[in-house]
């Protein structure tokens, strides 16, 4: 983010994330208030660094994971996503979206993976596509993932610990930039009691 701001010969920005950019946009108005004068977070809030690396804290169970856990292992997610790369983006879209039904207050599984199946198992290809997704959009991201696969995304996942052990000169530091946080009513991230689970451990 700094290195744009350097391209766009900009001195400084208030950045703006959503879901995995939130934390990004969190870290780096952390790291750098003399080129982030101020922040919006998207869906996830700001966590400071926890005492225990995040993968050792994710709910596990006798036949779940966390989904971040089943994407740890290379192969794997990809194996599953590559398969079908337009259903899966459209089982994974809508499953996550406030247009999907949901079972009730509980919502406690929405984030578990079983042990055995996979991440899209038990999510629904809607009958329609909901208003906010086009066939073109669905077109271009099914091609843009079958020419480059899944990878470079789900890696992100897979150094989360390593991100974590980078942090450590930062332990109890504070986002002192003005900041913003907004989530949605309907959202998941606030809505999965897996997430809530972890943020209590760290």
């Amino acid at each position: 983010m700094v290195g744009l701001l350097d391209v766009l010969g900009a001195k400084d920005a208030v950045i703006a994330g959503h879901d995995w950019g939130a934390p990004v946009a969190w870290h780096a108005a952390l790291l750098r208030p003399d080129r982030f004068r101020a922040v919006i977070g998207l869906s996830v809030p700001f966590r400071p660094r926890s005492p225990m690396a995040p993968t050792s804290v994710m709910p596990r169970s006798d036949n779940a994971q966390f989904y971040q856990l089943y994407f740890q292992t290379p192969g794997i997610a990809e194996a599953e996503f590559e398969r079908d790369p337009r259903e899966a983006l459209v089982k994974a879209l809508f499953a996550v979206s406030g247009d999907a039904p949901r079972a009730g207050a509980g919502q406690g599984d929405v984030a578990m993976v079983p042990l055995n199946g996979g991440f899209l198992t038990g999510m629904a290809i809607p009958a329609a596509l909901p208003a906010w997704l086009t066939q073109a959009d669905v077109d271009f991201y099914a091609g843009e993932f079958a020419r480059t696969g899944f990878r470079g995304g789900l890696n992100w996942y897979r150094n989360i610990d390593r991100n974590w052990e980078l942090l450590a000169p930062f332990a109890g530091a504070k986002v002192y930039v003005p900041a913003l946080y907004i989530a949605g009513d309907r959202d998941l991230v606030v809505a999965f009691r897996a997430a809530w689970t972890i943020w209590s451990r760290t």
